[in-house]
């Protein structure tokens, strides 16, 4: 388990100085890097048994959204193991306060092909923290495609990728957030986030993204790689007036 404090930047925000989701997921992942480097599993030993890590699905619940220029605590953790899914849970406090959650799910893959890894195969010790036994946010199977409507197009970028050579995590809300109609950034907060990450992206790929009308505080947002004719990735988001 570890924990970090983090002051809320300004470049992290959206006009109404409320964080966004991608910011908050970027220090769960600088976050989760340090934990794991902590246990010994860092990015070199992976890379050298040519394995990463692949996120596949995420949940995310704010209860009250971090301000620019706020302190908060993170807190990760590696809860169980099931199969072949490693459920990392996230909890964000602020002066002792639960201010945001969220769960998410991780495969191992071989960095060369991608084929998928078993925990048991590769060779290292991973302690669970069995706090929840499963994910604490609810994590569906899949997310309903009915009423999309077609809304765009953008292309994966090089400053859109990390250090496994593809699209980053942390970039896919921003991608489907910029596509809800009706959100700006200033009158609303996102309350809720949910991710279904079906296939990676590479730099130059397509996507095809799709949204719902935002109705009930509530939007869907899909995209599709026209590049590769995969499902890039499904996900909803819940607002909610500030």
């Amino acid at each position: 388990m570890t924990e970090r404090q983090i002051k809320i930047s300004s470049y992290d925000v959206y006009p109404n100085s409320l964080a966004k989701p991608s910011a908050l997921q970027r220090y769960m992942q600088q976050t989760a890097r340090e934990d794991c480097d902590q246990a010994g599993c860092t990015c070199r030993f992976m890379r050298e048994r040519n394995t990463v890590f692949v996120i596949t699905k995420l949940g995310l619940e704010i209860y009250r959204p971090p301000e620019e220029g706020e302190t908060i605590t993170i807190k990760t953790y590696n809860d169980s193991i099931t199969g072949i899914t490693f459920d990392r849970e996230f909890e964000f406090f602020s002066g002792g306060d639960l201010i945001a959650r969220c769960s998410s799910l991780w495969v191992l893959v071989k960095y060369d092909d991608r084929t998928l890894v078993r925990p048991r195969s590769f060779g290292f010790d991973f302690e669970c923290a069995g706090i929840h036994g499963a994910p604490a946010v609810e994590l569906p199977r899949a997310i309903s495609s009915e009423g999309l409507i077609k809304c765009g197009e953008r292309e994966v970028r090089l400053s859109d990728l990390d250090e496994n050579d593809h699209l980053n995590n942390c970039v896919y809300p921003d991608i489907a957030l910029d596509s809800v109609d009706g959100f700006d950034g200033k009158s609303s907060f996102v309350s809720s986030a949910t991710v279904i990450f079906r296939h990676e992206a590479r730099r130059g790929d397509i996507l095809e993204v799709s949204s719902s009308p935002l109705e009930n505080g509530i939007c869907r947002v899909f995209a599709r790689d026209i590049t590769s004719g995969n499902p890039c990735f499904e996900s909803a988001f819940g607002f909610k007036s500030v």
